[in-house]
């Protein structure tokens, strides 16, 4: 992504391409919330420039499975390893996100976060962060998709 040229113009802020994680593809059970193989879903992020700081964030997750009407909470790790925890668990994600938020199901094409998340490489900069997608619903949420953050 960093060498060489390419044809692909930036569209600006950042991008997640989320897969399953690594244990869902592995196993034989399959739940409807689950991401394929081949699936992807797509998490943008995005600062409208010139906005005042206290515009939040916007943004938006696209993919097929993810227009199902499901609540989905996001967690953006502290770490940007995707073999540290293909699926984290519920108290890797309650225990010291660097931002966590929920997406409800009616704003999936554009959501407003309450804060500006810095779309910068550094200590409080999302890029090169693992985020994932976990079910937010009832006791037992599970992760369906994971990625990790870059420029767009």
């Amino acid at each position: 992504m960093c060498h060489g040229n390419s044809t692909r113009a930036s569209q600006g802020g950042s991008i997640a391409v989320l897969r399953a994680p690594q244990c869902h593809l592995l196993s034989s059970a399959s739940s409807s919330s689950y991401l394929g193989a081949d699936e992807e879903w797509r998490l943008h992020f995005f600062n409208r420039a010139g906005t005042t700081s206290s515009c939040g964030t916007e943004v938006t997750l696209q993919g097929t499975r993810s227009q199902q009407r499901e609540r989905y909470k996001i967690i953006i790790h502290r770490d940007g390893d995707l073999t540290s925890a293909a699926s984290p668990t519920l108290d890797e994600c309650k225990s010291r996100p660097l931002f966590s938020f929920s997406l409800h199901p009616d704003h999936y094409n554009s959501t407003l976060l309450p804060q500006k998340l810095d779309l910068g490489v550094g200590d409080s900069g999302i890029i090169g962060r693992r985020v994932s997608v976990m079910t937010d619903s009832g006791a037992k949420p599970t992760s369906v998709a994971v990625g990790i953050i870059g420029w767009n």
